[in-house]
């Protein structure tokens, strides 16, 4: 703690404590040393530096994350010393009452307070708690929007919440309620033995036998033997509709499978050469994505694989003999957050949006019963009597909000919960819930509406009692603002986010650290929002009339503007991460994503070949295949009315790319660039670069770092296969080639076939283009056809495009913030009514009042879209760190340009539309 840098870290906590954690001489809540501290940013200072210290592994940021903490308390200390002037704060200065003041002398006026006996005032509650419930159950219209906003906060979260535990897939698919399982090869001639000696040792095991089912479609399906009653294998296993096959000549299947064949229940499905009856529907509970054929057990004779299902303890296990070449696996665990952990936090940010509107919602409805409050302080009422009113107002709103949320997020998810099911790819019962957070969410939404209305309540409170009973708003006092805070926050959440390992950083610690870093970020938006208000009165006087007004009155009243501003912000916060994230996804040019195919096109595969690396999972034609392989090529182009026909060669190769996080392979084939290819796609091979190794039409592989090229052996698993590796190869980046992942948008050219010596296969894949979108039954004739020939099919499946995901972001992020705006502006001009009142008596113009709600929703739009969407830059940035060029290379110019032009736009437009000749009229007084 003695070198420079921690002394220099520590100076900085101090200045901080210094400056930044105390409240504004004058701004402090009573005459305590504790009531002038500025507690919400000590405690989000504590939290920030707490975090770091907890989740960092890093010593020397650990240790500066102490020293700021206690270098700002020791600030905060002295420099609330030196305001109350002494030295023993710990004292406090306590009151006396009357009948002390006689005994212990004078003291001054603000501090004698009047003899009462203890719970005096307590019937004086009790009677202000009755008003105001009464005023709630008086007014309840007024209040329906800040009821609607906690209402769907609630039931998102307990929407959000049932989604999020169950999107994940159960960690015992496979296993069933086993401890462990062994996968035997079905051609093992000791098989049987293999099998006993597993049950000599564990006692019950349950085998599942599988065989490879053709599908004439890229997905294969299994043929299985399994016993309902197993011991372990039952949570794997259940009865849609039917019965379970009994016997030989019978047969049970998934329905997507009979969908496929066309079979129904009690049809007869041709295995072969063999009829067999549907006698019923099943599934895997564990894994709806698993698509089989079930057979009686001890039907299927020539088994793949056959799967061992037995509990043994860990000891056991070590001392046991497994068959030769085989090993035991265990159900995996998540060394990640919990997904309702993340819910909650993301709950809280959410009801951090709602409070933030509904502190608008409040102040004017604070605005509206000022008289009868000033009334209530006139009669005798405290301060506190006048906080309680809204105070207690607030606490019943969340609470309705709360419990009507709660019930409608648990009726959405009950009705969801079977859709759900195939989603999420294994079946979901309603019950499985998070219930510690449904409970959570209605004390959470409380305390969210309870704070919300705690600043309109002290506003009220302070308010003199001739002011509050002549009904006229209270002069805005000047606030005291400082920007240290926000800027800390927004700049401690990119911090967190690039110390977490950004893109690919696994573990709960760096899931941790990311949603600890866009909560500091969106704090930081937050409080950022009163700053910006607050000086928009500057640049006001060089702007007409009317928009000098507006933002004048933005500035005025910023504790309904600044409200307005930060939800906003939020709002666009949320829609541009979703955005450049998902940017960030679709553009990794290795580990490659999006749709496979556009609807009219459709890829052949030759026996033992598929979608994936280009070099099949097993056998790969030889050259004397193809021919023969040729005409059910065409005759399945003759079906899909097409002549055109593209043959795709596999090359044996693989690009990865190695990263500090991770090494990304390519998910997607590598196929040799023809004459025939480059033709197919208007390309000239003397357009080619000579020296290129690879052409594509990914965006930021070219350029990329740490590319390498992997070549030799690969198909040979064993440990003496000769694998090459060309590092940095030339890449030539082609926009005519196609961009769909399983179209040819990677290839090897043959200067590279040549120079590296690479293996070039067969052809294994024909790439078929239609004149229409292909129909179902195109389709399913396809599939027919490929099946009777041992080849499979792909189709367009259901990815969306990233223009999909990033137009319905936006989409959604404008709507949102739009009805922020629509709901806060009608309160923001509200305050400043009698102002315009004055300017129509003095010969203001009808549309006045028109201008005066545009200049003030379109500023609000204009400033949310720009901090907003220059935090989620900031943000998206650290998180991709050295990658950023390569994830952005598409940037979303258009998502946007509508963001920061459209949305205030649309705001001024709707705020001009809306203010109406309703208001007009309001505001003339002849």
């Amino acid at each position: 703690m003695t070198d420079p840098l921690s002394l220099l870290i520590l100076a900085l906590g101090g200045a901080l404590g210094w400056y930044a954690l105390l409240r504004a001489p004058g701004r402090g809540k009573g005459p305590e040393p504790w009531q002038q501290v500025g507690w919400i940013r000590v405690g989000l200072l504590t939290v920030a530096m707490l975090g770091l210290d907890i989740t960092v592994g890093y010593p020397r940021i650990q240790s500066a994350a102490q020293n700021l903490l206690i270098g700002a308390a020791i600030g905060l200390y002295f420099r609330l010393a030196r305001r109350v002037g002494r030295q023993d704060l710990w004292r406090g200065t306590q009151p006396r009452r009357a009948s002390q003041a006689s005994a212990e002398g004078p003291a001054p006026a603000a501090h004698v307070l009047p003899d009462e006996p203890r719970g005096a005032r307590n019937p004086a509650r009790r009677a202000v708690l009755r008003w105001a419930w009464r005023l709630v159950r008086r007014e309840w219209r007024q209040q329906i929007l800040v009821l609607a906003l906690i209402t769907v906060a609630v039931a998102g979260t307990v929407l959000g919440a049932a989604i999020a535990v169950n999107a994940s897939p159960p960690a015992d698919a496979g296993f069933g309620s086993a401890q462990h399982l062994v996968t035997l090869p079905g051609t093992d001639p000791h098989l049987s033995a293999d099998l006993a000696a597993l049950r000599a040792r564990f006692g019950t095991v349950d085998a599942i036998e599988n065989q490879t089912l053709a599908t004439g479609l890229s997905q294969d399906a299994q043929l299985r033997t399994q016993d309902p009653l197993g011991g372990y294998g039952a949570p794997m296993l259940a009865l849609l509709s039917g019965a379970y096959p009994t016997g030989a000549g019978q047969v049970a299947m998934t329905e997507s499978l009979a969908s496929t064949f066309g079979v129904r229940l009690g049809g007869v499905w041709r295995d072969g050469g063999r009829g067999l009856r549907v006698t019923g529907l099943v599934e895997d509970p564990l894994n709806l994505v698993d698509e089989f054929a079930l057979l009686a057990p001890g039907q299927l004779t020539t088994p793949d694989t056959v799967t061992a299902l037995f509990d043994a303890t860990p000891a056991a296990l070590a001392a046991a003999a497994l068959p030769d070449g085989t090993a035991a696996s265990s159900p995996g665990s998540s060394d990640g957050l919990s997904p309702a952990l993340i819910v909650f936090t993301v709950a809280v940010l959410a009801l951090t949006f709602t409070g933030l509107v509904a502190t608008a919602g409040f102040a004017a409805l604070a605005r509206r019963r000022q008289r009868a409050l000033g009334m209530l302080t006139a009669m005798g009422a405290t301060d506190r009597d006048v906080k309680l009113v809204m105070l207690c107002n607030g606490a019943i709103v969340g609470a309705v909000g709360a419990l009507v949320g709660t019930a409608i997020g648990l009726g959405g998810w009950i009705a969801y919960a079977p859709g759900y099911s195939a989603d999420a790819g294994h079946r979901v019962l309603w019950t499985q819930l998070p219930w510690w957070l449904v409970i959570a969410a209605t004390p959470l939404a409380m305390v969210s509406a309870t704070l919300a209305s705690r600043q309109p309540a002290r506003a009220v409170a302070r308010m003199p009692v001739v002011a509050a009973l002549s009904g006229r708003p209270a002069p805005a006092a000047p606030a005291y603002r400082t920007a240290a805070p926000a800027i800390a926050l927004t700049a401690a959440g990119p911090i967190l986010l690039g110390l977490s390992g950004g893109w690919g950083a696994q573990g709960g610690k760096a899931v941790f650290m990311q949603l600890g870093g866009l909560l500091l970020s969106a704090l930081g938006l937050a409080l950022l929002a009163p700053v910006l208000v607050a000086r928009l009165g500057g640049p006001a006087r060089y702007l007409p009339v009317a928009a000098r007004l507006a933002l004048r009155d933005l500035s005025r009243y910023r504790a309904r503007s600044a409200a307005a501003l930060a939800a906003g912000s939020l709002a666009v916060l949320i829609a541009m991460l979703v955005i450049l994230i998902t940017t960030g996804r679709y553009n990794d040019p290795v580990d490659y994503f999006g749709p496979n195919l556009p609807s009219n096109q459709l890829v052949l595969y030759a026996p033992g070949a598929g979608p994936g690396t280009g070099r099949g999972p097993g056998q790969v034609p030889t050259a004397a295949d193809v021919p023969a392989l040729e005409p059910h090529v065409d005759a399945i182009a003759h079906t899909l009315q097409s002549a055109d026909v593209l043959p795709l060669q596999p090359v044996v190769a693989d690009l990865i790319r190695k990263t500090p996080q991770k090494t990304t392979g390519n998910s997607t084939s590598i196929y040799l660039a023809t004459p025939a290819v480059l033709e197919q796609y208007g390309i000239e091979p003397s357009s080619t670069d000579s020296t290129a190794l690879l052409l594509t039409s990914r965006p930021g592989l070219q350029g990329s770092s740490g590319l390498s090229l992997l070549y030799g052996d690969l198909q040979n698993q064993s440990p003496n296969a000769v694998t090459n590796d060309q590092p940095d190869p030339e890449i030539q980046t082609l926009a005519a080639l196609p961009t769909d992942t399983s179209d040819p948008n990677l290839m090897v050219t043959e200067y590279a076939v040549h120079r590296l010596g690479l293996l070039v296969d067969p052809t294994d894949a024909w790439l078929i283009q239609a004149p229409k979108p292909l129909t179902p039954l195109q389709i399913n004739t396809a599939r027919q056809l490929a099946l009777a020939a041992g080849m499979k099919v792909e189709i367009r499946s259901d990815a969306p495009s990233l223009a999909q995901v990033r137009d319905d972001a936006t989409g959604a992020g404008i709507l949102l913030a739009l009805g922020v705006l629509a709901m806060t502006v009608g309160l923001i001009r509200a305050e400043a009514a009698g102002d315009l009142r004055i300017l129509t008596a003095t010969g203001g113009r009808r549309r006045l009042a028109r201008n005066l709600t545009a200049v003030t929703a379109g500023t609000i739009g204009l400033l949310a879209a720009v901090s907003g969407t220059a935090i989620a830059y900031i943000d998206t940035a650290t998180f991709f760190d050295g990658d950023l060029a390569v994830r952005l290379s598409q940037a979303p110019i258009t998502d946007l340009l509508l963001v920061l032009l459209a949305l205030p736009a649309a705001a001024a437009i709707g705020g001009w539309l809306l203010a109406g000749r309703d208001q007009s009229a309001r505001a003339h007084v002849g």
